[in-house]
């Protein structure tokens, strides 16, 4: 079961400054805790934030992923990165900078045109990134035809609806790991009545393929709008976990959204799936979304 608190002489020093730093009321999960406890906990909290403002998210504290939050900050301010100097007012400060920032670009869009837009865009970076590797003398296949062709052909996704409620692939993974093997993980509050604002609160992204907050802003808004789909937990420096209120239930939509997600996360139908079509399986019919960058 969740944990409220913990001796001092337990208490990490990862988890001291992620706490100063980001002090958002939070629970402890034990390692080897029942991961249906934890999201069943979840579930209380996510009614409880409707009322009170606030949302639930999981955290799978590690020195990555505070190491990137520190970096994300540090850059919005022009400062050293520095987790000790660092303070919660320069972190909320870049809070509120990223939610400017999104609002300002989206202007009087809608979320869902704006997210359309990001996406396109998206799109045409990874298809041009791979153009520049190709002309480097990489072996990397065009994107763009190989999108056309999933896109074009007649394979359709068949899966049945999940029947269970779903449980996030991180705290399936805490509650079978040792105690030396995993982070912390909390189970936040995050004071914004809108889940779709989530990227702002806690930074990620911005290295590598991985999307910066703004960007992230623009697909989780826009999928929350179309699908109900909300940022739930962060697994260390590297996955994303999402559930899904009004999974997708189309098989040709499904199709589509594969593709929104390559767009999201380009790594995901090569390294995490096998190919587009094992990711719309997953997708098809699905209450939880997983995203993973290298």
């Amino acid at each position: 079961m969740p944990e409220s608190t913990k001796s001092e002489s337990t208490m990490s020093e990862t988890y001291r400054h992620f706490t100063r730093l980001f002090p958002y009321p939070h629970e402890r999960i034990a390692v080897g805790a029942p991961a249906a406890d934890a999201m069943a906990r979840y579930d209380e909290l996510a009614k409880l934030g409707h009322a009170e403002g606030f949302v639930p998210f999981f955290l799978n504290l590690n020195d990555t992923v505070l190491e990137s939050m520190v970096i994300a900050v540090s850059l919005e301010h022009d400062i050293i990165d520095d987790v000790e100097t660092l303070t919660p007012e320069q972190v909320s400060a870049y809070t509120r900078a990223v939610l400017q920032r999104y609002r300002t670009a989206r202007g009087g869009a809608s979320a869902e045109e704006y997210g359309s837009a990001v996406i396109a865009q998206q799109l045409r970076r990874v298809a041009d990134d791979g153009e520049d590797a190709h002309e480097e003398g990489s072996d990397d296949f065009n994107l763009n035809e190989l999108v056309n062709e999933f896109m074009s052909s007649d394979f359709l996704p068949d899966e049945e609806p999940e029947d269970d409620a779903p449980t996030l692939s991180a705290l399936l993974c805490y509650e079978l790991a040792d105690e030396e093997d995993q982070g912390e993980m909390l189970l936040l509050q995050i004071p914004t009545d809108d889940p779709a604002d989530i990227p702002a609160y806690l930074p990620f992204g911005g290295w590598n393929d991985c999307p910066d907050a703004e960007t992230q802003l623009a697909f989780t808004h826009y999928w929350r709008e179309k699908y109900g789909a909300i940022p739930a937990g962060l697994d260390g420096g590297d996955c994303l976990e999402f559930l899904v209120e009004r999974p997708v239930a189309d098989p040709l939509e499904a199709k589509n959204l594969a593709v929104e997600q390559f767009a999201f996360c380009s790594d995901l139908p090569f390294q995490v799936f096998e190919d587009f079509e094992q990711l719309t399986e997953f997708i098809h019919q699905s209450r939880q979304w997983y995203f993973w960058w290298d």
